[in-house]
């Protein structure tokens, strides 16, 4: 479920950050952006994300001990983009889920749960198409790309590519998902950086590559601190 509401979640903002006429110039500024980065592509990492975002940096991250971690390298959609790179600890936590409630009371369940700290979507970008992405979305952009979605499920729905239901659950989820959508810039992390408030996610853009670093602790300061220090260890492994 998160991989879909991330897919959707890109599906609306590329609805009012991408327009046609500046697709050639996005390519080209993205081509140049990887030429002269210095880096590695995001291909080269394909399948080496445990290279990229390694275990001794989630446990310095993180402040747990990396003997005791478990490793998890999510693959499961075919584009690379969408793989990820989990370390998890077990260390007898519980969390109250609003998702999963108890059949007879209707209350939220208490669910054994793993600290983590992941990192994500690498992939290349420009400067340009990262700040357009990953900015506070005025009323104006959220109601036109709502539009647009709901032009998109149409056209599949018409096309035979989706059901009404499917459509119509499409729609929504879109919605919901840009709603209290904001962001902040994170200041000297990379070339630019912001914590994604609502999801409490960190975006990174650093020699034309972008990563989403991800952990839940326990407490979300200590999330978006490990974010910030595992960030800062992959760039400062990148610039070597």
């Amino acid at each position: 479920m998160k991989t879909v509401n991330v897919t959707f979640l890109c599906f609306f903002l590329l609805a009012f950050t991408c327009k046609e006429e500046n697709k050639e110039e996005l390519e080209s500024q993205l081509e140049t952006a990887i030429a002269s980065s210095g880096g590695k592509t995001a291909k080269e990492w394909k399948g080496k994300l445990d290279q990229f975002f390694t275990l001794e940096m989630a446990a310095e991250a993180t402040g747990y001990d990396a003997s005791e971690a478990t490793k998890e390298y999510n693959q499961v959609l075919k584009s690379p983009e969408t793989h990820s790179m989990q370390y998890k600890w077990d260390k007898g936590r519980i969390e109250m889920s609003d998702k999963i409630k108890n059949p007879i009371t209707g209350k939220p369940m208490e669910i054994p749960t793993n600290d983590y700290i992941e990192v994500s979507w690498v992939r290349n970008t420009t400067l340009e198409q990262f700040k357009l992405n990953y900015h506070t979305p005025t009323p104006k952009e959220i109601a036109n790309a709502s539009k647009a979605m709901k032009e998109k499920m149409q056209e599949m729905q018409n096309s035979g590519k989706a059901t009404a239901e499917q459509a119509s659950m499409a729609n929504e989820m879109a919605s919901a998902l840009g709603e209290g959508l904001s962001f902040d810039e994170i200041p000297n992390l990379g070339t630019y950086s912001v914590w994604n408030n609502k999801d409490k996610q960190l975006k990174v853009f650093f020699n034309g590559l972008e990563f989403q670093v991800y952990a839940n602790l326990g407490a979300e300061t200590k999330n978006k601190q490990a974010c910030i220090k595992a960030a800062q260890l992959i760039i400062n492994q990148q610039s070597k």
